[in-house]
């Protein structure tokens, strides 16, 4: 592997990721004077409210409860900062607790109560603010009556193995958890509340976010059919009854445009994948690379955007279009996996495997695809690089690399051949960086 590449890949890739730390964002969206705080060109006065309270969720709450207790300073009175195990750490007022991510677990059912009595003690002379996340679904879970959480894990794994979209994971999720789809935004009501969002989805829907736990839904029962249809998801008997009283009306839907509940709600986007990319592209030139940002909504299967990617390196090699030598080219997104085998991977490992087969023997390419948050899969590794010895790198360790594309096993692929990327835990989450730098020869 071209250690220059490798290299400068990585040093842009932590550039990057630096322009999205959680705590950065929120001290920029956030200013403070006196007792009052400027969110955009929106005023809150702190004195005017009897209490301050804070509750942070997602990959990325503690860094950003850390800012929030550092901005708001004496006026926070209490708050709960929920992050996936591991990814715990220190707070001066609000209380830490960790759940299970990417699936939920008893911790994420504990982390929804608690967040629920939590607000049953707020009322409208209140102000709060929740930080969100990137993971925020699946940490913070409060099953509907009937459903347990067996069912939610049942149905999460059952739609991710299919290769569902994150639009459709949390149309699903949404009408089974009391919380997600506007329903924290109930819980609240009347009390004030200011959202600040981390977007780990294509396109930024603030209402995909952490399945959309303060805004208005515009997921519907029926469409929580189609997708079971579409991809031919078995149901246990208390999902199916939850599903035909929600169809018949028995039970309410999820909160829509224009209810009460949003009337003292107001939501602010304080990072996303663009802005990783904008400091990505900064830093490649910087190294002296010709840049070039395709796109920051890159979604599919993984192994065959992965393709994609092969066809312009080869293009970039070949004819020095669309841009001259060295070329960086960066895209954002977040792809997904079909899961066919019983390996072990993630959808980044998979693109970076896929490349590696797809350019075998052409030289002075690489490729980067790496999971902002330091974790790609279930594995502890952010994703992988491939270039054209990554084919013949499995060879020569009498490996199949078409054989553990096939089975999803590009981990072990990967781990046995060095093209793994470990960053740990970044504290931030904000989808996926794909980078493609070819070298002149």
């Amino acid at each position: 592997m071209d250690e220059k590449l490798r290299t400068d890949a990585t040093s842009i890739l932590t550039d990057a990721i630096a322009a999205v730390d959680p705590s950065a964002c929120v001290h920029r969206a956030i200013k403070k004077k006196g007792t009052c705080i400027f969110i955009n060109d929106r005023r809150y006065d702190l004195s005017l409210y009897r209490n301050v309270y804070a509750i942070a969720f997602g990959k990325a709450a503690i860094s950003m409860s850390n800012a929030i207790e550092d901005i708001l300073g004496d006026s926070l009175k209490d708050g709960i900062a929920i992050t996936k195990h591991g990814f715990a750490g220190s707070l001066k007022k609000m209380k830490v607790y960790e759940a299970g991510h990417p699936m939920p677990d008893d911790y994420s059912v504990d982390a929804g109560k608690m967040v629920r009595e939590f607000l049953e003690d707020t009322g409208e002379d209140d102000l709060i603010f929740f930080l969100i996340s990137g993971g925020g679904s699946a940490l913070v879970t409060l099953p509907r009556k009937g459903i347990s959480i067996i069912d939610i894990v049942k149905m999460t794994d059952g739609l991710m193995r299919t290769g569902a979209t994150i639009d459709e994971l949390n149309t699903v999720r949404k009408h089974l958890c009391s919380i997600k789809g506007g329903g924290l935004a109930k819980m609240t009501y009347p009390s004030e509340s200011v959202s600040l969002i981390l977007s780990d989805v294509v396109g930024d829907p603030l209402d995909v976010i952490a399945s959309g736990p303060t805004v208005p839904d515009r997921s519907t029962f029926a469409e929580f059919s189609d997708i079971l249809k579409r991809y031919d998801i078995k149901v246990s008997p208390a999902v199916a009854g939850l599903l035909e009283d929600g169809l018949e009306g028995v039970i309410e839907e999820t909160p829509k445009h224009g209810e009460p509940v949003f009337e003292r709600t107001s939501h602010y986007l304080i990072g996303n994948n663009a802005l990783a990319l904008q400091e990505a592209e900064k830093k490649a030139s910087e190294l002296g690379y010709n840049t070039m940002v395709l796109s920051s909504s890159i979604v599919g299967e993984a192994k065959e955007v992965a393709k994609v990617f092969a066809a312009i390196a080869r293009e970039e090699r070949s004819r020095e279009t669309p841009m001259p030598l060295p070329a960086c080219i960066l895209a954002g997104g977040e792809t997904t996996v079909t899961m066919k085998g019983k390996g072990i991977g993630g959808r980044c490992q998979e693109m970076a495997l896929s490349f590696g087969i797809e350019v075998s023997g052409l030289e002075g390419v690489l490729l980067l695809a790496a999971g902002t948050d330091g974790n790609d899969g279930t594995t502890d590794s952010a994703g992988a690089f491939a270039d054209g010895d990554t084919l013949q790198n499995g060879k020569d360790l009498q490996m199949d690399a078409r054989n553990d594309l096939y089975n999803n096993n590009s981990n072990a692929y990967f781990r046995e051949t060095g093209g793994l990327i470990f960053t740990g835990p970044t504290g931030t989450n904000v989808m996926d960086i794909y980078m493609i730098l070819v070298d002149r020869f």
